[in-house]
């Protein structure tokens, strides 16, 4: 164990890790259980006001702030969702650079281990205050015998107990997978409810290239390409290359690469260099020649995330990816490609539609051998390895589930083909499983932790997304009174 040394009433923890991690361990399971008042989850902060946590959020294994998407409220407010930042003492915020840093500027709680410095209340970059939580405040045992009785080390804090972790016990499994294929089949809906919702503001196709955007995105740039494809619509990138043969896919990789201000020439980073690398000094000349005619000011570089990303999924491999998307639907409209089968053949089965319907979205996708981006990963630096994809086949499937199904569908709604409808329901529905994010891994752990046979037996999509809308619905904000789990021990047990 650590060196741990006494200073006046308050035991501080010589190694800051350890200090860190029993923060985490402090915020994330033990909080409602330490408070002296004994009143769970009531705490007060620095400026007088009570705290009541009512989830405390997910821990971030990425850049910005320790725990996501916490609820809290505080004195008599209403729930509040945002960010948790997590250090030993409040001067920590600016050592760090948090003030500077737009990614901070959804905290809403600064927890610190002590505060034996008299500062005022931390700012973020946005210019607001942040309210802090001081945890040695509020504990009724020394932290050196909270630190031997759960022997922290520095890892990730377990996950909190949840009921229905002995609820999962007494279901079967039809009937786990009754509960996850509603709450599947219900995220299905929704999506495809929020992209007809988007059809009335624009165009089917401009709708199918936002989604599919934001799909390439995956989990840290999602928002990011989203907002690229608003910035720079189908109807600008058409106006500047037109819509024959003509063009070239570096002409498409200019404007892309360009609004979203990833060029050398636009990062900081970079600082002003421009590396020696023909197609860089190509892609470079082409925005320029594009510059005064797109509207929209680029993006700025720190909207991006690279951090803890596997170099082949940087936002710059991916954008190189929708580059060959785009031009495919240039001359025919990218709707009409990827309806294309469903279009053509609807009394095929559901079976050979989704096979043929995953096949014309990896042919839009397709990279022209020896693309630049199948050797590099960013500009002026060749990879060691060559990948014959710009965008793997897991994530193809997670496309298909998240955007081309769900747009199909929406399409079919907005014409009233009820058969159709049901067709792609049915192709959903018999989808297999994709690739586990983290969410769908943390959720199968919690709910199955004590029975691996049902984990093993979550093999297709739509009950892996029943698992992430239960996570949205309830377990983020771990409202487990509302969870369709928890009236469910009525029905057939094991």
């Amino acid at each position: 164990m650590k060196e741990l040394a006494e200073t006046g009433n308050m035991l501080q923890i010589a190694d800051s890790d350890i200090a860190e991690a029993l923060i985490w361990h402090l915020w994330q399971r033990e909080l409602s259980r330490t408070g002296r008042t004994g009143q769970s989850g009531r705490l007060r902060l620095t400026d007088g006001r009570t705290l009541r946590v009512h989830h405390p959020g997910t821990l971030n294994p990425d850049s910005g702030p320790d725990f996501l998407q916490a609820v809290l409220s505080f004195g008599p407010g209403k729930r509040l969702r945002g960010d948790v930042e997590i250090h030993i003492k409040p001067a920590d915020w600016r050592r760090h650079g948090h003030t500077n840093d737009p990614l901070y500027n959804n905290v809403m709680l600064h927890v610190v281990l002590w505060h034996d410095e008299k500062l005022p209340a931390v700012r973020k970059q946005n210019g607001q205050y942040v309210p802090t939580l001081v945890l040695s405040e509020h504990l009724r045992h020394g932290l050196d015998r909270i630190q031997k009785q759960y022997r922290l080390k520095t890892e990730d804090p377990a996950p909190a107990s949840y009921p229905c972790q002995n609820l999962m016990k007494l279901l079967s499994v039809e009937r786990v997978h009754a509960l996850l294929d509603q709450k599947g089949s219900d995220r299905f809906r929704k999506k495809a409810a929020e992209m007809s919702g988007r059809m009335k503001q624009v165009s089917a196709e401009q709708t199918l290239y936002e989604y599919a955007m934001r799909a390439a995105g995956y989990t840290k740039n999602t928002d990011a390409c989203q907002s690229l494809a608003r910035r720079l619509p189908l109807a600008t990138i058409r106006a500047q290359i037109g819509t024959g043969g003509g063009h070239r896919i570096i002409d498409l990789q200019a404007l892309l690469f360009g609004a979203a201000g990833l060029l050398p020439s636009q990062r900081l980073s970079y600082g002003g260099e421009i590396p020696d690398d023909p197609y860089v000094r190509e892609i470079e000349t082409r925005w320029e020649a594009f510059r005064p005619s797109i509207p929209a000011r680029p993006m700025r570089e720190h909207d991006w995330l690279f951090f803890r990303l596997r170099p082949f999924n940087f936002p710059t491999v991916r954008l190189a990816a929708m580059s060959y998307f785009i031009a495919s639907g240039l001359r025919d409209g990218l709707d009409t490609l990827i309806a294309g089968p469903m279009t053509a053949g609807a009394d095929r089965g559901s079976v050979a539609l989704l096979r043929q319907t995953a096949r014309k979205l990896e042919a839009m996708i397709r990279p022209s051998p020896g693309d630049y981006w199948l050797r590099h990963t960013v500009f002026g630096e060749t990879s060691r390895t060559a990948r014959k994809a710009l965008i793997g086949r897991d994530r193809q499937r997670g496309m298909m589930v998240d955007v081309v199904l769900p747009f199909i569908y929406a399409l079919a709604d907005r014409d009233s083909q009820s058969d159709r409808m049901n067709l792609v329901r049915e192709m959903y529905t018999g989808y297999g499983r994709q690739a586990n994010n983290s969410v769908i891994q943390a959720m199968s752990n919690l709910l199955f932790i004590d029975t691996p046979e049902k984990k093993a037996s979550i093999d297709r999509a739509v009950l892996q997304q029943g698992l992430l809308q239960i996570d949205l619905e309830t377990c983020r904000n771990k409202d487990c009174g509302q969870c369709v789990m928890s009236g469910s021990t009525h029905f057939t047990r094991s």
